[in-house]
């Protein structure tokens, strides 16, 4: 009899690990982050805004590894315009983690500064359905204090949720450009968030590698 229950409980076991939740699919994401230098992107433009928004989440934010890796496409991308006089690298980031809805999944903080100029912000990237990118990036550029573009003028590609901001030349002598956006995004495909200041590209492929996640 007691032979018998082993068996059971043995099948039972088995059983439990047929049914037993597959593992988290892990996913590479790379992140360029580029200044642009083509004033005609702004259309000859004058702004005036308010403030810039607060970047939530930024002090408990994960830090990804600097740099791409050398199989990335990205990388590619980042050699040409690093060596266009019109576009200035402000980061390149890129990190492993698990597809997870927007409550479970933390924030990646992407900061860095170049010639004087400043990147600060953070990226979310989660799964509704498709995956999803949101990201909350703000860039000082080095020594400007010429007005800036209004929300609505520049030409952007489709979002769910999306905003360009920057900051008031009369309280803050150096503008700040602000990019809030968040919408579904296609993997093995270079997707770009675009501003008239700056750019981001990225990239979402799945991952089967070793384990480098922000820490």
């Amino acid at each position: 009899m007691r032979r018998i229950t082993l068996i059971a409980l043995s099948a039972l076991g088995l059983a439990a690990q047929a049914w037993a939740a597959p593992a988290p699919r892990l996913y590479e994401v790379d992140v360029l982050v580029f200044a642009n230098h083509l004033h005609k992107l702004d259309g000859g433009e004058r702004w005036n805004q308010e403030k810039i928004n607060h970047i939530a989440g930024f002090k408990k934010a994960l830090s990804p590894s600097h740099g791409l890796p050398a199989r990335s496409q990205l990388a590619l991308a980042q050699s040409i315009l690093s060596s266009h006089p019109s576009y200035t690298i402000l980061a390149a980031r890129s990190w492993v983690q698990n597809a997870v809805t927007l409550s479970k999944t933390k924030p990646v903080r992407i900061t860095s500064r170049r010639d004087g100029g400043r990147l600060k912000g953070v990226i979310r990237v989660f799964q509704w359905r498709l995956m999803h990118v949101a990201l909350d990036l703000r860039y000082t550029p080095p020594g400007d204090s010429s007005s800036s573009l209004l929300p609505g003028s520049s030409s952007r590609s489709s979002a769910s949720s999306s905003s360009l901001s920057s900051s008031s030349a009369s309280s803050n002598p150096v503008p700040g450009y602000q990019m809030i956006e968040s919408r579904p995004i296609a993997l093995r495909r270079t997707n770009y968030f675009d501003h008239p200041k700056f750019g981001v590209l990225v990239r979402i492929v799945p991952y089967k590698g070793p384990l480098t996640a922000p820490r």
